[in-house]
């Protein structure tokens, strides 16, 4: 008969079990305090000019401004167990600003506690205005990006959130993990767009009379196009090709788990 070893775990590693331990509980506290505040600024922004709104946790949401306008409102919001580490936890989320005529960067910055980044009670939400022609790149990692009415160069990404995008008319790319991307153009401009969501699905609507060339694929899922005047060169359940009203600028469509759906506004 085999004898059955068994291995004890040596008196040195309970401490750090015991620390991994109490960090979970930590990370999953009840978070029963709420402390927040605002952070506003304006800028005036030279035609062609840049924005950039970098966040971690929280939505951003962008409209069109006034003539060459930039308004930036972020609701700080930060959660703990008590106010007072909820205050704490409150100073500890940056903002940080770098401006030019050409050029505007906002930055989120989560401070540290006691060594570890503090992520899951603080949270940045954006609303943005800015100029409808202007360049503008946005991101988030836990949060979903509204765009509303942009003519201009547009590159939106997330990790963990959706994308939505309404009567937007200049080049677009837009990029989420795991979350849908929802596009809604009025035209398409000589760049093209480019669209891609690992989990969830993508949804394009664009003018009938659109002059373009498709190219969507899709790993797990399936291809819808409704309404289209399209001569496919290829068409498959997870693949499509072909120009749309005689070809045009490249629409660039790619999933991996989820379906693809385009069709006309």
């Amino acid at each position: 008969m085999r004898k059955v070893r068994t291995r004890r775990i040596p008196l040195l590693c309970l401490p750090l079990l015991l620390a991994a331990v109490s960090a979970c509980d930590i990370v999953t506290a009840d978070f029963k305090a709420q402390e927040s505040s605002e952070w506003s600024k304006s800028y005036e922004l030279q035609a062609g000019g840049r924005v950039e709104i970098s966040n971690v946790n929280g939505k951003i949401d962008v409209q069109p401004s006034q003539g060459n306008r930039v308004d930036i409102l972020a609701t700080k919001t930060a959660k703990a167990g008590s106010p007072e580490a909820a205050r704490q936890a409150l100073e500890r989320i940056q903002i940080l600003e770098s401006s030019t005529p050409s050029a505007i960067r906002v930055e989120t910055k989560l401070g540290r506690a006691n060594g570890l980044f503090h992520m899951g009670g603080g949270e940045v939400r954006y609303t943005v205005k800015v100029p409808a022609s202007a360049d503008v790149r946005f991101s988030t990692v836990n949060g979903g990006i509204e765009l509303l009415g942009l003519t201009g160069r547009v590159n939106a990404e997330t990790t963990n959130g959706g994308i939505r995008a309404r009567e937007v008319g200049g080049p677009l790319d837009a990029s989420t993990t795991n979350g849908g991307v929802d596009v809604e153009l009025t035209r398409v401009t000589s760049d093209g767009v480019k669209l891609e969501c690992t989990n969830g699905g993508i949804k394009l609507r664009l003018p009938r009379d659109t002059k373009a060339t498709i190219s969507a694929s899709v790993t797990n899922g399936g291809i819808e196009s409704d309404g289209l005047s399209l001569e496919t060169t290829e068409s498959s359940r997870r693949r499509l090709e072909g120009r749309m009203n005689g070809g045009g600028p490249l629409l660039r469509l790619s999933g991996t788990n989820g379906g693809i759906r385009i069709g006309t506004r």
